[in-house]
């Protein structure tokens, strides 16, 4: 999945604050560094995607589930917005941009745009994330086919 910001791009901002935190953590998604990424979270943590339903508090599994959000949405990018913060909070929001091929006319595939607008607020404590939700149209994403990938997640 890639990610861009067009305000997190602040790299002189200390290496400890809230903000850069969250540029750390979202360049190395941006680069497909997940080990990278999870590294930036707290050994207690809750990342919850609010649309999908699902809640992660172990590094394994939260690797696991956006390793497998990277393969079924190579082409994915994740697009910043614009970014507030105060205190231990950062609120992002982003547009998610990808394609998912599904069957057509007489068994051909085709492939169909999806794309999806959302925030996160990230709370950063001891200067790693402590907690991370994300928020965005549950039945767009439902519509879109999103939700229907994630299928086996939603049940853990």
């Amino acid at each position: 999945m890639n990610t861009h910001s067009t305000i997190l791009e602040n790299a002189s901002a200390p290496a400890t604050t809230p903000d850069r935190i969250l540029q750390i953590a979202l360049a190395a998604w941006r680069q497909g560094n997940l080990v990278e990424l999870v590294d930036q979270f707290n050994n207690q943590f809750t990342f919850t995607d609010y649309a999908l339903g699902l809640e992660f508090k172990d590094k394994e599994r939260l690797t696991e589930f956006l390793a497998k959000t990277r393969e079924r949405f190579p082409d994915s990018e994740r697009r910043d917005k614009t970014l507030s913060s105060g205190g231990e909070y950062v609120v992002s929001e982003w547009t998610l941009t990808a394609t998912t091929t599904e069957p057509f006319l007489e068994g051909r595939l085709r492939k169909v745009p999806i794309c999806v607008q959302g925030i996160s607020v990230v709370q950063i404590k001891n200067g790693k994330i402590s907690q991370w939700s994300d928020y965005y149209d549950q039945l767009k994403s439902r519509r879109q086919g999103v939700a229907a990938l994630f299928e086996p997640w939603i049940e853990l």
